[in-house]
C-alpha cells in the first residue's frame, strides 16, 4: 500500500496518527471493520486539510470542492513536490 502523507513544519505525517491507529487495534473490530475504521479517520484528517485550504467547513465541502482541491494539489505537486498537501510520485503507480 502507498503511504499518503501530508507535509506540515517541513516534515512529513501520516493522514492517520499512531495515536489514532492504536485506538483503531484495541477497538475489537474485524480485521475488515479495522481497515475501513483507519480508511475512515484518515479521510477526516484529510477531509480537515481541504477544508482549511478551501476557506470553508467540512460541511460545506462537496464532491466537487473535493475534486477542485485534488486537481489544485496536483498541479501544486507537478510545479514543486514540496508545496503540495499529497506527497507521492505517481511513477510508483502501475495500473
Amino acid at each position: 500500500m502507498k503511504n499518503l502523507a501530508v507535509r506540515a513544519s517541513s516534515e512529513r505525517r501520516s493522514f492517520l496518527t499512531l495515536e489514532e491507529a492504536g485506538l483503531v487495534e484495541v477497538s475489537g473490530l474485524s480485521t475488515h471493520e479495522r481497515f475501513l475504521c483507519r480508511l475512515t479517520i484518515s479521510s477526516l484528517n484529510l477531509l480537515r486539510v481541504i477544508a482549511e485550504q478551501e476557506g470553508c467547513s467540512i460541511e460545506e465541502l462537496n464532491a466537487g470542492r473535493v475534486c477542485d482541491w485534488f486537481l489544485k494539489d496536483k498541479l501544486k505537486r507537478e510545479q514543486n513536490l514540496d508545496s503540495a498537501v499529497l506527497q507521492w510520485d505517481e511513477s510508483d503507480f502501475h495500473l
